[in-house]
């Protein structure tokens, strides 16, 4: 159907009325005491409501970011201990390595020569050639 004969059948259409004392009930409804009242009631118990949504909402992210808190702190305390436990094994480590080396001299098919740098006299400091970055 075509927009201007759309907009004929409209305007033929016969128009609302409103009852005759429709302007004066109004009036009225509006400078009653009760009815002013009411919108104040109203904006109270929204407000109220607003206030316990927000509230709430608070208490919830409040829960998660403790929640999440704790997690975090719980991830942080079991790095912390694999941290401290790979340390430990490299003390060990570094403690066998720094007792005095033995050092294999040479020899032939019968016999082999090993000195134990940790049982020859006066060389407490002694290490082999290959401990030191100057090897030349």
């Amino acid at each position: 159907m075509e927009d201007d004969r759309l907009g004929d059948l409209l305007r033929e259409l016969p128009r609302e009325q409103a009852r005759p004392d429709f302007t004066a009930r109004v009036l009225e409804r509006l400078e009653s005491p009760a009815t002013a009242s009411r919108p104040r009631v109203r904006l109270l118990l929204a407000a109220a409501a607003v206030v316990v949504s927000a509230v709430s909402a608070g208490v919830l992210i409040d829960r998660q970011a403790a929640s999440r808190e704790s997690i975090e702190a719980a991830q942080a305390q079991q790095i912390l201990q694999d941290l401290r436990a790979e340390h430990g094994r490299l003390q060990r480590e570094l403690r066998e390595l720094s007792q005095p080396p033995v050092v294999y001299i040479g020899g032939n098919e019968d016999v082999d020569l090993v000195l134990d740098l940790g049982k020859v006299r006066g060389a407490a400091g002694a290490t082999p050639a290959a401990y030191h970055g100057e090897t030349f």
